[in-house]
């Protein structure tokens, strides 16, 4: 046998021995001390202490006189020549006894003196059938009806306690009994306990507590189960745990005290047969109970036998007299020992299978086995042991670590099936979202397709084709809707979308939708206007919501309006907003109007939508606490009204409050600009300014940025705003899309009106996710943007990266200065000295003019100005002029300038855009011949721009190298002049240098220069 197999049993064994052992060990403390028995029908205590904590037995000889009832006034001569005999009690089988009714009689002798008042107590048990108790002449107790005949005899079998007083130094006990009912006769097969009234007591009240305390437990547990079963779970196990527990307590109540039964006013017969069928029913009950428990089990063969066995038995007990059901116990202990253990051998088969909480049901049905074992144990050897809990003590033990099993496996599964079904939502969720992804991203492939070919200049299309082309447009921005809409729903009618109401500006509101909505009004003679004054009173609403509400109900009514105007006004009433979506579109009739808040309801018959935006609005408008309504007339317009809860006056006062410590904040840092400015160039700062009208997020966002590295300006609108632009060169600005007055959408417009998105990036903060949202703020110059509610994380690093993007572009720049200025040439300088010493001994005054002339161009190449994007054009012909005056006084006259420049030409080239063409020309064209050449700069003014040129007549450049003169990864000789020219040029104009050439005949190198409008 396997290690795994031989654990478990064991273990079981050991729990079985220990179990027996405290069982042996309850007995031997309860085994009444060494004391007199009664001999010849006396019990001499004379020479015994009675103490007032314990108890003895009557055991021993009592004298019996068969078929006579004595009466309990004779005397002790009177009794001796009666005829009698001596039976010992309790009986023992020694003789076979007959007599169905006579009188035990026993004698007590006792110490101390006459005249001593004490109280005693006798517990006399059940006596086969009927009993009459007497002590000194005086009855004491009755069990049922004594009598010498059957017909007048009634067995009651009841046990009782009594307590009397005496100052006699005898007692004397007669004990009437007669038995008509069952086969044991008259014998008294249990023991009688006596002692002193408060040992009695005090033993008797010990069990009583004990069986008391099980009762409760059971009928507890009876009790909850049922009301499980009726109030949270139905299911027939709960009804097996109720009677199962219910029907020991009763059958332990009974043992106890089988005077309970008396109000049922049944005869022996009855009586008897009912216990049994109690005490039958517990193990049944038990049997099914484990049956249920036993999951893989509770199908087997078995089960069914041992429920048609108990049935037998129940109706053997039924029908069967009573004198042959005694004898029939036998066999119901049998029933009852096969059916335990063979819950016993599939418990712990089950838990070999790896249900190791099995193995506790293993132990209930041991400790339960064990306590019908004993029980046999005390009919066979007439054993009086007291009441012992620890059987039930063990199994509710059991019990609650099995159902604790249970319940910590029930519980990981249902973590688990919770886990499965979190995953599967997640799943299904993430269905929704990539199927709608996968529709919308190619379906916005398409419209941006679609509206770069609208807007591009490169096809000429017919205006029909054009129409039908934004009609394509408009189409797959209804379609990219209706998906949002369709996720929304479902969202919804899963009661998935968690609100997060917070005082808003439903004025700021409405114009960021507007500003949203003009590309779909593109075309439609349709005028949107708000009335909302900026003072209305603040909504207690989901900003994101609220945005998604309007955006729909206006997105309708631009649908249905093919043209006039679309107003949105609002007023109070009864503490809630009001807010009117009103258009002049075609309206609808009374039936339309009932249904289209419906799901999947439109207003026309053959309309292309889903029917899926307004009962969104609707639901998202509930969810707040309030209602939308409808009101139309057909071919005049439409009112879509809806409620809203107005903003708390706490939270508004608040808000007001932080506006007003944000403005003094913005004034003492206007009052500080000047100071910023003088140290901009010193500090390693970087220049934020925040731009949204809640107090709230402007301090959040504050507080994101350390303030040694950070200087952060909050202003809580746009106006403010656009003041503060030209004080301070900002690194960013981060700007809320929803703002009363100007919304953010409008501010990045007119923002990038002054500065392009690498001058001063602009980060956007809308209030969704949603591709209109993000169309709208990307069409109109935003770099980037972060949704609300902001993460800080997020945010941060976008700020990070649009600083960092715009600090790479400025070291670009200055990377670029520094290439430009590393093109003057070693050999160049040492030439001009040479040039320089040479003249210093031949004509001193050209040397002065050479020398102040080199001066000049060194100044020229190193000027802070060939930092900036563009400089004058003087500018750049000054250094020009500079550089071929030193060479013609190096090479004479192999080198002629001719100009072809207008003086009076006004306008900006790039630094160093020229001079590097120029030395091009002279070192590489002209210079390369003998007999030297000419250059030529030339500038023509043409109506849209100006040429910039620059001709030589030298050995020309090859088809060859002329393929790769502008290739970037082509080094040819060691100066990156033309490319570093080429690049920047494309950078700034969109094109750049235009190179014509012929071998021995001369280069020309050009580029445009726009002409600003």
């Amino acid at each position: 046998m396997s290690n795994f197999k031989l654990k478990p049993l064991l273990t079981l064994g050991f729990i079985f021995i220990f179990l027996t052992t405290l069982r042996l060990l309850w007995v031997a403390y309860h085994y009444p001390p060494k004391q007199p028995l009664a001999h010849d029908g006396v019990l001499d205590l004379q020479d015994y202490d009675l103490s007032n904590d314990q108890t003895i037995t009557l055991n021993g000889e009592w004298a019996f006189i068969p078929n006579t009832f004595i009466s309990p006034d004779l005397t002790n001569g009177n009794v001796s020549n009666m005829e009698k005999t001596l039976l010992r009690v309790p009986f023992e089988g020694e003789k076979n006894v007959t007599y169905q009714f006579g009188t035990y009689r026993l004698r007590i002798l006792l110490d101390g003196n006459q005249g001593d008042v004490r109280t005693f107590g006798i517990r006399l048990p059940s006596a086969k059938t009927a009993s009459a108790l007497f002590i000194n002449g005086r009855l004491k107790a009755r069990s049922g009806t004594v009598a010498d005949n059957p017909h007048e005899h009634k067995g009651e079998d009841i046990p009782s306690t009594v307590f009397f007083s005496t100052d006699q130094q005898e007692i004397d006990i007669i004990l009437h009994i007669s038995n008509f009912d069952t086969p044991e006769s008259t014998t008294i097969n249990k023991t009688i306990t006596f002692g002193m009234a408060e040992a009695i007591i005090k033993e008797e009240s010990f069990i009583k507590n004990l069986i008391t305390m099980i009762v409760v437990v059971l009928i507890l547990h009876s009790i909850y189960s049922l009301l499980i079963y009726f109030f949270i779970y139905r299911h027939k196990m709960l009804l097996f745990f109720t009677v199962g527990f219910l029907f020991p307590a009763i059958d332990e109540v009974l043992i106890y005290d089988k005077g309970m039964l008396s109000w049922l006013h049944l005869d022996y017969d009855w009586s008897m047969k009912l216990g049994n069928l109690i005490y039958l029913g517990s193990s049944f009950f038990f049997v099914q109970l484990m049956r249920m428990l036993l999951e893989k089990h509770r199908n087997d063969q078995c089960f069914r036998w041992f429920t048609i066995l108990y049935g037998l038995c129940a109706l053997t007990i039924i029908a069967l007299p009573t004198e042959y059901l005694v004898p029939a116990n036998a066999l119901f202990f049998i029933v009852y020992f096969l059916s335990f253990i063979t819950i016993l051998f599939l418990a712990l088969k089950e838990y070999f299978h790896h249900h190791k909480e099995s193995f506790f049901l293993a132990f209930v049905t041991l400790s339960t086995t064990s306590g019908i074992i004993w029980g046999l144990i005390k009919v066979l050897a007439k054993m009086e042991i007291p009441f012992y809990p620890f059987d039930y003590i063990f199994a509710f033990l059991g019990f609650a670590i099995f159902w604790f099993k249970q319940y910590h496996k029930k519980n990981k599964q249902a973590a688990e099936l919770v886990h499965e079904l979190q995953k599967a939502d997640t799943l299904k969720d993430e269905f929704l979202k990539n199927s709608s992804k996968k529709l919308r991203t190619p379906l916005n492939e398409m419209i941006i397709m679609a509206q770069t070919i609208y807007d591009g200049k490169r096809t000429e299309f017919a205006k029909q084709d054009k129409d039908d082309l934004k009609y394509l447009i408009n189409m797959g921005r209804s379609m990219s809707f209706m998906l949002a809409d369709l996720l929304d729903y479902t969202r919804l009618k899963e009661r998935t979308i968690q609100i997060n109401p917070q005082s808003t500006n439903i004025h700021g509101s409405v114009s960021g939708v507007f500003d949203m909505l003009r590309f779909i009004s593109e075309g439609k003679q349709v005028q949107m206007i708000s009335t909302i004054p900026s003072s209305f009173p603040n909504v207690y609403v989901d900003e994101n919501r609220l945005i998604q509400i309007l955006f729909n109900l206006l997105h309708n009514a631009i649908k249905y309006t093919h043209a006039g105007k679309i107003v949105i006004d609002a007023d109070v009433r009864d503490n809630m907003a009001v807010i009117h979506v009103q258009d002049s579109g075609q309206g609808m009739d009374e039936e339309t109007q009932k249904r289209i808040l419906a799901p999947y309801e439109q207003g026309e018959p053959y309309d292309t939508g889903l029917g899926l935006g307004l009962n969104v609005c609707k639901q998202l408008i509930e969810l707040h606490g309030g209602t939308l309504q409808v009101e139309s007339v057909l071919r005049k317009g439409s009112d879509f009204f809806f409620t809203l809860p107005l903003a708390k006056k706490e939270n508004v006062a608040n808000m007001a409050i932080q506006s007003m410590d944000i403005n003094e904040s913005a004034a003492a840092v206007d009052g500080s600009m000047r100071k910023r400015q003088n140290h901009m160039a010193d500090s390693k700062k970087h220049y934020i300014l925040v731009v949204d009208d809640d107090p709230v997020t402007l301090k959040v966002i504050s507080n994101l940025f350390p303030a040694n590295k950070y200087d952060v300006l909050t202003v809580i609108s746009g106006k403010e705003a656009l003041d503060m632009l030209d004080k301070v060169e900002w690194d960013l600005i981060i700007i809320d899309a929803i703002m009363p007055h100007i919304s953010g959408y409008e501010l990045t417009r007119l923002i990038r009106e002054k500065y392009s998105a690498l001058e001063l990036p602009i980060l956007l903060l809308p209030a969704r996710n949603d591709p209109e949202d993000v169309y709208t703020a990307f069409s109109l110059g935003a770099n980037d943007y972060v949704t609300k509610p902001i993460h800080s994380l997020e945010l941060k690093s976008r700020v990070r990266a649009l600083i960092d993007f715009k600090d790479s572009a400025n070291e670009r720049l200055y990377m670029e200065a520094a290439w430009l200025q590393a093109q003057i040439q070693p050999h160049f300088l040492f030439n001009t000295l040479n040039t320089i010493a040479s003249l210093s001994e031949i004509d001193s005054e050209r040397m002065i003019n050479l020398l102040n002339t080199f001066g000049e161009y060194l100044r020229g190449s190193f000027n802070a100005e060939n930092l900036k994007r563009l400089v004058p054009l003087n500018h750049e012909l000054e250094l020009v002029r500079s550089y071929l005056y030193i060479q013609k006084e190096r090479f004479g006259d192999r080198l002629q300038i001719k100009w072809e420049v207008d003086e009076n030409e006004v306008f900006e080239v790039p630094p160093l855009s020229i001079q590097p063409l120029v030395e091009n020309a002279v070192r590489h064209g002209v210079m390369k011949r003998i007999r030297g050449g000419t250059v030529e700069i030339r500038i023509e003014n043409h109506p849209t721009f100006t040429t910039i040129a620059v001709a030589d007549d030298g050995v020309g450049i090859s088809k060859e190298l002329m393929s790769r003169i502008l290739n970037e990864k082509t080094k040819i000789g060691s100066g990156i002049g033309l490319i570093n020219t080429n690049r920047r040029l494309k950078r700034i104009y969109g094109h750049g240098l235009e190179i014509t050439s012929s071998v021995n005949h001369g280069t020309e190198v050009k580029f445009n220069v726009p002409k600003l409008e």
